[in-house]
């Protein structure tokens, strides 16, 4: 299969490392040190359980570059997802398909008014991975788990041959008629991760070691399942505990979430996508967030960068 690969960081570098040594046509649509990386040195994943090797990709700086494709594998920030979507619009033509790993709730259907919605196959991935240096992308834990599904016009035919792409890579992959609630409950856990380690920069360590933040984490969590319900989506009333305890075993506790690394680092946070999402959602289904509304008061003068 031809497959681009929109968005050179952990998640694109990871499944695209894996789509490659699979056997696929794997083109990579990277800029800056990542590109200069890629052309110089190819694609490198190390892994514990995929192992570590270096794969046989192309790279391109210019989507009008890609050519011909069947896939492609959208792994950009949420912030720069309207952006590069109306970048790669030329590309999305009959018969090619968009699976979309981005963090958050509100991308599948940003995508499918900017692309159709017969192109656009949301996922979920259960994987923690970061960019080691410019092309080089270290699988730090989780199994790697794609769960695929379709959120708006159910096409089955096109869910399992997608699926079928991804399995034949070694990776777990799990399909779904209707991906809400999937995608509900990874934005549940995703903004706790996020947000409360962001907050107080601890790890997911510090974290649950003291009751109170404990209890912060769960009840962020609760916050997003009464969303979710307000919405339609029913979720289970013990995800919150559930999600800790699965945080707890898969998880090294050194850990934070995504965007606490990027606030750390001095880089942009998807602040709005997550616990910003959470409070916008909450108010327009008239549900208290008062968690997340601090979260996202906190961190949104750092949602560029560290503030002047």
């Amino acid at each position: 299969m031809r497959i681009l690969i929109v968005g050179a960081g952990a998640l694109g570098g990871l499944y695209g490392a894996l789509l490659a040594r699979a056997g696929n046509d794997v083109t990579v649509l990277a800029r800056g040190a990542a590109l200069d990386a890629l052309r110089a040195n190819g694609l490198k994943l190390e892994s514990s359980k995929y192992g570590t090797f270096t794969a046989p990709v192309n790279v391109i700086s210019d989507p009008a570059d890609a050519g011909e494709i069947d896939l492609i594998f959208l792994a950009v920030k949420a912030y720069d997802l309207e952006s590069t979507a109306r970048q790669i619009a030329p590309l999305v033509h009959d018969g090619v398909t968009v699976v979309a790993v981005q963090n958050g709730i509100e991308h599948p259907r940003t995508l499918a008014a900017l692309l159709g919605d017969s192109a656009v196959l949301p996922g979920v991935v259960i994987v923690s991975a970061t960019v080691h240096t410019p092309g080089t992308i270290t699988h730090v834990g989780g199994p790697g788990l794609i769960q695929l599904g379709d959120t708006g016009t159910p096409n089955p035919e096109r869910l399992e041959r997608i699926a079928a792409v991804f399995r034949e890579t070694g990776v777990p992959v799990e399909t779904y008629p209707d991906l809400w609630p999937k995608l509900w409950t990874k934005f549940g856990i995703i903004s706790a991760m996020s947000g409360i380690t962001a907050l107080p920069r601890l790890t997911l360590a510090q974290i649950f070691a003291a009751p109170e933040t404990r209890s912060l984490y769960r009840d962020c969590i609760a916050e997003v399942v009464a969303v979710a319900g307000a919405s339609g989506i029913e979720l289970p009333h013990a995800l919150p505990e559930h999600a800790i305890a699965m945080v707890e075993s898969q998880r090294p506790m050194a850990e934070r979430g995504s965007m606490a690394y990027d606030l750390l680092a001095g880089r942009r946070l998807e602040i709005e996508t997550l616990n910003g999402s959470v409070v916008r959602l909450g108010e327009a289904l008239g549900v208290p967030t008062p968690i997340n509304r601090v979260i996202t008061a906190a961190l949104l003068p750092y949602r560029d960068g560290p503030p002047g």
